[in-house]
């Protein structure tokens, strides 16, 4: 391999890690700020718990909620915020009026426009200029302003800042702005409380909305990877909705039918560490290669151990090689001591392994795949799942549709 050719793989390596990285904090920061929304009985409280939340994940230095005031001159009052560089709000003049040049930042173009406004460099945005220098000082480097709305009014803005510029591509817009939103039911539902029987009902729906902008986000972390490796484009889904075919048939609840789908779409994460020309080579791997792409495993559980989500998806990405006999990898478990969820994992990715096509051999069909992990069943794969998956088959076409998704 060329040496400027190991640089753009080294580098392109380098930058999905770090987009991984990046989708990482914003993910902490909706988790926990979904717990704060669910748990807070004041609004001053939701503010403070929801930007100490997020200002607790990742390189974020600050968040803080701005009310748009309809006074003379606009003003944005800081209604609450938390992180290191908290001071920085303690002096700053903002205004969401398009007259006034402290109307020029990411608060009051979010406010004005109702949609959130990026700083990708602040040293180098022309309407964040007046901020500058004071943000130098708190190590702030790109922001994101994503309005709040009261009903079809404006409230005012969530400001999230980061050490790191480009912090904020589109899928942590995304997240940040359906969690401004968020903010905006919340403060609605506490103001009503007391006058309204329907408050447990508006919680459940924040939650629900939050879960959805999960799964979109889990979504867009399965695609990352899949760019790596065309030849398996496509893979972790189909995996994901087998598996969650399976735990329907088995009368899994949805709740687990939902975590279970999370932790398919990114069970193959850990392959990012793994260099492309092995994961697409088009002959078999040597032991050293082999190795080195059962070590995405324990590379997945890696990445994925530090988020809060409301499920153990690290654990059922770590364990979804295991066997039951223990032949499996990374840690060799056995018998009860693989999760349920890592069970039917292994069943649906072996059924579409073997199914579909390799760089290093053409597909074997269902059927093959199907006689494989009945060959399997009781020894190294769970006999219940095996017995499910067979009921699918035997059902209609509800697999081989699976199978044929693009």
């Amino acid at each position: 391999m060329s040496t400027k050719l190991k640089m753009t793989l080294d580098a392109a390596e380098a930058a999905a890690q770090l987009a991984i990285e990046k989708r990482s904090w914003a993910l902490s920061a909706l988790s926990e700020a979904a717990a704060a929304l669910a748990r807070a009985e004041s609004q001053d409280l939701l503010v403070q718990e929801v930007c100490g939340a997020i200002a607790s994940q990742g390189r974020y230095v600050l968040a803080w909620v701005g009310k748009a005031e309809n006074d003379d001159n606009k003003t944005v009052s800081v209604v609450g915020g938390a992180g290191s560089a908290i001071a920085y709000v303690k002096n700053i003049a903002v205004s969401w009026s398009e007259q006034n040049v402290s109307g020029m930042g990411p608060a009051g173009v979010s406010i004005r426009s109702g949609k959130p406004c990026v700083i990708a460099d602040t040293e180098v945005d022309v309407g964040f200029a007046s901020w500058k220098e004071l943000a130098r000082t708190f190590g702030i480097r790109s922001a994101v302003g994503c309005p709040i709305q009261d009903g079809k009014l404006p409230f005012g803005t969530l400001l999230i800042y980061s050490q790191e510029p480009n912090a904020f591509g589109p899928e942590e817009v995304l997240l940040f702005e359906s969690l401004a939103k968020e903010i905006g039911f919340g403060l609605r539902a506490i103001d009503r409380q007391h006058k309204l029987d329907d408050q447990i009902l508006e919680k459940v729906k924040i939650q629900e909305r939050l879960s959805a902008a999960l799964r979109s986000t889990i979504e867009a972390m399965a695609k990352t990877m899949e760019w790596r490796d065309p030849y398996t484009a496509g893979h972790q889904k189909r995996v994901a909705f087998i598996a969650t075919s399976i735990a329907k048939k088995l009368g899994w609840s949805d709740e687990a039918t939902q975590a279970l789908y999370m932790a398919g779409m990114v069970h193959d994460i850990g392959k990012v560490a793994v260099p492309s020309e092995i994961l697409t080579k088009p002959t078999h791997l040597t032991d050293l290669e082999m190795r080195m792409v059962q070590e995405h495993a324990e590379t997945g559980y890696q990445i994925l151990k530090d988020i809060p989500f409301p499920w153990p998806i690290a654990e059922m990405v770590h364990q979804h090689h295991e066997r039951l006999d223990g032949s499996g990898y990374p840690k060799g478990l056995k018998g009860d001591q693989i999760c349920m969820e890592a069970r039917i994992l292994a069943v649906a990715d072996t059924i579409e392994a073997m199914a579909t096509h390799r760089p290093y051999r053409p597909a074997r069909g269902l059927n093959v795949a199907m006689e494989e992990i009945r060959a399997e069943a009781g020894t190294k794969l769970d006999a219940k799942i095996v017995d499910a998956a067979f009921e699918l088959l035997n059902e209609g076409n509800t697999l081989q549709a699976i199978i044929e998704t693009q």
